[in-house]
């Protein structure tokens, strides 16, 4: 027989009562069951570690070597389950996000979610490349499509019209709207290959019969809208999360063939556990985000 964890509890029970029959009271146990496992636990160790007196036992030299370990050991285990407990209750306060679109607009919508959940963390990854049908490995992954994406793990949050930026000198500036075919000539100022906003304008570029021609690759939505103005070339831009490039020397239009649109869609863990604060922030995202992307939009029109 090994020493198990069992057999020291009884021991270390009956050391503190020092009476079989209360002993095994506590343990909701038999006294013969709890006789013959501390009857065991003395041949494993080959000593008695009690003496008896009277109708009690107490404990000799060789117990109290025994119970000395046994409550180390007792401590051990308790803070053992205490650390990992812990562990597993900071771990539900984090939350990882793979944030493929809406960059420039999440910032504003995980600040005010911060200040009513201060104690949930989060870990942000923004990917160079996007996999929009792959299940995320996050929790939650923020992504854009050239269609609404909606099952049992993904909702379309937002549908955005893609309209086109180029500078308040250019020749087409004076007009309502443009056919993308009219920018054919022109350079674009894109995403680089494999993003999906990137994607998207070259598709519905030919859908437009042609091949874009790109003048300048940038994520960033600020290099983009200086480039712009410079007149290196025109870009597809999303209306709302992209609103920022807007600005007194650039003016956006309306594509008016073909029509071009992209979707912002959150999709989370698919038949996997999600933790309580991923679905509060995943509940708080569906409920909020198109009211932040409205305010956003409200607030550069006033500038």
């Amino acid at each position: 027989m090994e020493i198990t964890l069992l057999a020291l509890k009884y021991f270390q029970k009956t050391a503190e009562l020092q009476h079989l029959t209360k002993t095994a009271e506590q343990l909701h146990i038999s006294q013969p069951s709890l006789s013959r496992t501390l009857k065991s636990l003395e041949n494993e160790l080959g000593v008695k570690c009690f003496d008896r007196k009277g109708r009690n036992i107490v404990l000799n030299q060789y117990g109290a070597v025994l119970l000395r370990h046994t409550e180390r050991i007792m401590q051990e285990i308790e803070d053992i389950q205490k650390e990992i407990s812990d562990m597993k209750e900071r771990e539900g306060m984090n939350v990882s996000l793979y944030l493929y679109a809406a960059s420039t607009l999440i910032s504003s919508l995980l600040m005010a979610f911060h200040k009513e959940y201060p104690d949930i963390h989060f870990f942000i990854v923004q990917q160079q490349t996007e996999m929009e049908e792959k299940t995320p490995a996050a929790d939650l992954s923020l992504f854009s499509s050239m269609y609404p994406v909606d099952n049992d793990h993904t909702v379309t949050l937002l549908e955005e019209e893609l309209l086109v930026a180029m500078p308040q000198d250019s020749p087409y500036a004076n007009q309502d709207e443009i056919t993308l075919s009219e920018l054919s000539e022109m350079g674009f100022i894109c995403l680089p290959k494999g993003r999906s906003l990137r994607n998207i304008t070259d598709y519905y570029c030919q859908m437009a019969g042609f091949v874009p021609h790109i003048a300048l690759e940038s994520d960033n939505p600020e290099t983009a809208r200086e480039f712009i103005h410079t007149g290196l070339g025109v870009a597809l831009i999303p209306c709302v999360t992209w609103h920022t490039v807007q600005s007194e020397n650039i003016t956006l239009k309306h594509i008016a063939s073909p029509k071009c649109y992209r979707y912002i869609c959150l999709s989370w863990k698919k038949d996997a556990y999600l933790s309580p604060a991923a679905q509060k922030l995943r509940d708080y995202l569906l409920q909020h985000f198109h009211e932040f992307a409205a305010t956003s939009m409200g607030e550069n029109e006033q500038k």
